[in-house]
């Protein structure tokens, strides 16, 4: 824990020095939120019927949604992104020399990006409520468990990342085909019913589907956590499964860089 907490620490002093990048981060934020209530006011005529189980409102469908989806590109770029810089300037192998385990290492690295993606969903949050977006604060417990559940759920791609780039030094479309079927396909513009059903089933794989449906229902409609168990239930299913790939990935592409001796060469 001391390890990760050491990281998190140098990650946020380096990114404290770019304090106007940081501002103009949040404000662009706030900004952005208003096209969105716009076009979202728009086609709430169109949209309504079709999210009428989901709150009715499609602004604040689309404002969950979009903040989902914002947690999930740290989840899987930020460690691969963090091995691949740690390759390149020699610190990777510092670290993995170090008596830390490889679990803390891999927090520590990837833990500010997650932690700055999620203030300023919160924040994006905020201004959606501000605007008049229908958000039961009461339910935000359980939402915050459900984004948890999404994040998990993706993280194992970050592992498969890391690996892909430890071995082979690129990630190759893995990232970009994961973040692009999660946005077309995970029901975060509109819902999954509406996607021709030809490609629908194809749904069925993707964890944003179920941690959105079950985030809409918690936060927007009120339904406790025992309502949507089915969707979290699935949700933990992916995670068990795509986690046991995710660190047998890593752990096989590791070995591979130590026999090899190319842990240290980009």
């Amino acid at each position: 824990m001391r390890s990760a907490l050491a990281l998190v620490r140098a990650s946020w002093l380096t990114a404290r020095t770019y304090r106007l990048r940081l501002l103009l981060s949040i404000a662009s934020l706030l900004i952005s939120v208003v096209p969105l209530y716009f076009i979202a006011g728009a086609l709430q005529p169109v949209m309504a019927d079709k999210i009428a189980d989901q709150g009715g409102e499609f602004f604040a469908f689309l404002m969950i949604g979009t903040i989902a989806f914002m947690m999930l590109a740290p989840a899987v770029n930020a460690m691969h992104g963090a091995i691949g810089s740690g390759i390149n300037t020699g610190v990777l192998e510092a670290l993995l020399g170090t008596r830390a385990r490889l679990p803390a290492l891999l927090a520590g690295m990837t833990a500010f990006d997650m932690a700055w993606t999620a203030l300023r969903a919160l924040i994006m949050l905020a201004g959606a409520w501000l605007l008049g977006a229908v958000i039961l604060w009461s339910q935000i417990g359980s939402a915050l468990l459900i984004l948890l559940l999404i994040v998990l759920a993706y993280l194992p791609f970050g592992l498969m990342a890391s690996a892909m780039v430890i071995a082979f030094r690129t990630a190759g479309p893995l990232s970009k085909a994961v973040l692009a079927l999660s946005g077309l396909l995970g029901g975060v513009y509109y819902p999954t019913e509406v996607i021709p059903s030809w490609i629908e089933q194809v749904s069925g794989f993707i964890p944003l589907a179920y941690g959105l449906r079950a985030l809409r229902a918690t936060l927007l409609e009120g339904v406790p956590l025992g309502g949507v168990l089915p969707d979290l239930g699935v949700l933990c299913l992916f995670i068990a499964v795509l986690h046991t790939i995710g660190w047998f990935a890593l752990h096989r592409a590791l070995q591979y860089a130590r026999r090899a001796g190319t842990l240290s060469h980009y």
